[in-house]
């Protein structure tokens, strides 16, 4: 393998080459040539969800409870609507 050095990298381009190091526990370099072979098409993206998964479950009982009460007319069916 060969070594690259880098000059006039953008700071912008620096500061989010630290910060997906720093979330993913990687070094510097393996973050670099990650990012590096993803945009030649030579390594998949990683897919980014398109749930909820990253707020499911993070509501204190209080906030549940007072959404519950909230929401709870929705749960009442008008028998006169209902009629044939």
């Amino acid at each position: 393998m060969k070594t690259l050095t880098l000059r006039n990298v953008p700071e912008e381009v620096v500061d989010r080459l630290v910060g997906l190091a720093e979330e993913t526990h990687q070094s510097m370099n393996a973050t670099a040539v990650q990012a590096l072979r993803r945009c030649f098409g030579l390594e998949a993206s990683p897919r980014r969800k398109r749930d909820l998964s990253a707020i499911a479950g993070s509501w204190k009982k209080e906030e549940f409870e007072e959404f519950e009460k909230a929401t709870a007319e929705f749960s009442a069916i008008d028998a006169e609507l209902w009629k044939k």
